[in-house]
């Protein structure tokens, strides 16, 4: 199967992020993101492109497909974070899912419509198991705005946390400084601009495996109903 070819620098990022500390991933830890360890993340829509018929390669690594070596358009991306409870524990086993638009704005799903590029070395979807530290981490592209009009979307990211023992959140992560955030309408329906910015990560250049890529540290904090 397609998930089972990996190319040798595909597996040795798939085998690292598994075991990313706690301590690597919160090295620059800013004040907002230690705000979200004791305020709920605000859940959020789903949006119409949870993948139904999920792509047979599923894995952390959302840049490309199967054995190809050939990678995805767009800037690549970490995204790291812990899931949590609003005491700060750490919550292990979580099943963590991303789905989002590829580098021209169009989701890897025959769903959607848009005339936008299909970019066949783009995954569009993956999921990641939280370890002890309740830590995750997934690569993949800086994904574009889409829509028009009242319905135009900021660039974001899908997120659903689901567990045997927690209700399941969808929430969206957003880009700092882009200037579509202040029209977005899922977005701008949260009133509260500290709640809001719970959503918000800042990206920093960082070099993984020698690649030059961004980061965004995205913490989840779970609702009140944890034991």
């Amino acid at each position: 199967m397609i998930r089972q070819c990996r190319t040798p620098k595909r597996r040795e990022f798939l085998t690292g992020i598994t075991t990313v500390s706690a301590a690597t991933i919160f090295s620059s830890t800013l004040q907002n993101q230690a705000l979200a360890r004791i305020l709920s993340t605000p859940p959020q829509t789903e949006g119409p492109f949870y993948p139904v018929l999920k792509p047979l390669d599923q894995d952390a690594d959302l840049t490309m497909v199967g054995n190809s070596g050939k990678r995805a358009t767009g800037d690549l991306l970490l995204v790291q974070g812990q899931v949590l409870t609003p005491n700060d524990s750490p919550v292990t086993n979580a099943l963590v899912e991303i789905w989002q638009t590829n580098a021209w704005g169009r989701y890897q799903d025959r769903r959607d419509r848009s005339d936008m590029p299909w970019d066949p070395n783009f995954q569009g979807y993956g999921h990641a198991t939280t370890d002890a530290n309740g830590a995750y981490a997934f690569r993949t592209i800086r994904p574009a705005g889409y829509g028009q009009g009242y319905f135009r979307r900021t660039p974001h990211i899908h997120f659903r946390i689901s567990g045997s023992y927690f209700d399941r959140l969808t929430t969206q992560m957003y880009f700092a400084g882009e200037t579509e955030n202040a029209n977005d309408g899922p977005l701008n329906r949260i009133s509260d601009s500290a709640t809001r910015k719970r959503l918000i990560v800042d990206l920093q250049p960082v070099q993984e495996q020698g690649t030059r890529m961004w980061r965004g540290l995205f913490n989840i904090v779970l609702g009140k109903n944890l034991p």
